[in-house]
């Protein structure tokens, strides 16, 4: 996330004394506004009411997504069709290499890059890897109905309506999607936090040679102070505040979300209701891209979420064999980077080729003349330790949410699934019950750990940033793994800051001004 740009504030308000606040019936029979897709054998009935909000009814998951690519593709077909354009790493093919991107699915500073970076997690065949992981580590059942469902309905979509918006009206990179698709968007979204907001630092890493100028050394500072802005401290945040039945007029919970997103690009937020009866009947906001709702309620919880100032990525500096600096040492035994070689077409120009470099720890970062600088020198290195580049489960922990019908139901899909990468989650149930938990994707870095393992960079942006820096020349330093973590080298649920039945339940990243 590019911190200078400036996010407008998405602010919307889930208010609602939860047992009071019935959904309306996505029913065939509204004589609202309604549409009936099918093709291929899938089909939804979707109803338009006030202000265009799409009640999308399907009698399975897979024609629940499908019903909800139509819907997303009638509403918003140009956002996406850019999206979809970004995560198959094909912007410079069509729109050329120097513009810049959104910013809504990764950091990087212009198309080629951000080509560069998805067609490396293409060719490294990421996410297909974690899709083919049985649950809970890779998708549900559920969750695979839902994406190839959405991939159908977009792309159905498309096949039967002229696009008439002017920013993609004809285009030629407006193209159909597949199941793929749209998971790499949800992957893009889970690494927001960490690999995807170093973008640039990855595809422009390069070994030094002998022509190579000196460049700065790492400065903790500066560090810290980028760690902080991507943390929300500096121009984006969310509140979110849940009332217990102790504190309300009829003893039910109240939950105020108030989340801070764009209102325009990528990453906005999109409105709707998704019923499957007897299974789901939930309303809310999702990210445009994704079948699952993030923010919402149904008729016995609502839940919102806020950035956590949890840092769910680490550094590890890596000593390098003086005679190759593509070579690092891990306990005195030399280990080769992994080259990973990636080639993406430029409109109008040759194809661009460039190798990333790739260790047992993550991606080589590098950028000697940035802020902060990040040098590769010919004794040291950096790499970027992700937890959420092995993370696939954020989908299957919204759809718990949808499906819960309390505070607790809510932190035992957190239990279950811990698949959010970087927000808090803060609900409310109609039983009167409040919860807020930090439950987040993070890499176990004990205090212990830091204070045996950091290197002189870390032991300033640790306790100032919470950004650990760690010796990768010693295996002993690898973050450890907890028994209840579904995930190695995680923090498990039992570790995480967690309120229940408070009177009441707040964060909040931003102060609001009247």
């Amino acid at each position: 996330m590019r911190t200078t740009r400036v996010r407008r504030l998405f602010v919307t308000a889930v208010a609602l004394l939860t047992a009071s606040a019935a959904l309306p019936t996505a029913a065939a029979g509204s004589r609202s506004h309604q549409d009936q897709p099918s093709h291929g054998g899938l089909s939804a009935v979707i109803r338009y009411t006030e202000y265009g909000i799409p009640h999308i009814l399907a009698k399975d998951d897979a024609d629940l997504g499908f019903g909800t690519g139509w819907a997303q593709a009638t509403d918003q077909v140009c956002t996406l069709a850019d999206g979809f354009l970004t995560v198959r790493g094909d912007r410079s093919r069509f729109l050329g290499p120097t513009a810049a991107t959104d910013f809504s699915l990764s950091s990087a500073g212009d198309n080629l890059s951000s080509d560069l970076y998805f067609r490396g997690v293409r060719r490294s065949g990421t996410v297909a890897k974690l899709l083919a992981e049985p649950a809970p580590l890779g998708p549900s059942r559920q969750v695979k109905d839902l994406m190839r469902g959405f991939a159908a309905g977009y792309d159905a979509w498309l096949a039967r309506n002229r696009i008439t918006d002017p920013a993609c009206r004809g285009a030629a990179w407006v193209r159909p999607i597949s199941t793929l698709d749209v998971a790499t968007r949800y992957y893009a979204l889970s690494v927001l936090g960490g690999q995807g907001g170093a973008v640039d630092e990855i595809t422009g890493a390069k070994p030094p040679t002998g022509a190579t100028a000196p460049g700065r050394s790492a400065d903790a500072e500066a560090l810290v102070r980028a760690v902080q802005a991507r943390s929300g401290t500096a121009d984006m945040g969310s509140n979110a505040v849940a009332f217990s039945g102790a504190t309300t007029a009829n003893g039910r919970g109240l939950l105020l979300g108030n989340p801070h997103y764009p209102w325009q690009g990528g990453r906005r937020f999109w409105q709707s209701q998704q019923t499957i009866p007897g299974e789901l009947n939930a309303a809310g906001a999702s990210l445009l891209g994704t079948p699952t709702i993030a923010i919402g309620y149904n008729s016995r919880v609502a839940w919102s979420h806020t950035v956590s100032t949890g840092v769910p990525f680490d550094l590890t500096r890596l000593t390098l064999d003086p005679s190759d600096p593509t070579v690092y040492l891990v306990d005195g035994r030399p280990e080769r980077m992994t080259r990973r070689t990636v080639t993406a077409a430029v409109k109008g120009g040759a194809p661009v080729t460039r190798s990333q470099g790739w260790t047992r720890y993550g991606p080589v970062v590098a950028d000697p003349d940035g802020d902060p600088p990040l040098p590769w020198t010919t004794t040291t290195a950096y790499a970027s330790s992700d937890p959420n580049a092995a993370n696939f489960r954020f989908a299957d922990t919204s759809l718990g949410f949808g499906r819960a019908r309390s505070t607790a139901d809510v932190l035992a899909s957190l239990d279950r699934h811990q698949g959010l990468p970087w927000v808090n989650t803060i609900a409310a149930d109609s039983a009167g019950y409040t919860l807020y938990t930090q439950s987040q994707v993070l890499p176990r870095i004990t205090d212990d750990l830091a204070a045996r393992c950091s290197t002189d960079l870390g032991r300033i942006t640790y306790p100032q940033a919470g950004l650990a820096v760690l010796d990768g020349s010693r295996s002993d330093c690898a973050p450890g793994s907890d028994a209840d973590a579904v995930q190695p080298g995680i923090f498990g649920p039992s570790r995480m800051p967690t309120l229940k039945d408070a009177p009441y339940a707040e964060n909040s990243k931003i102060m609001i001004k009247a």
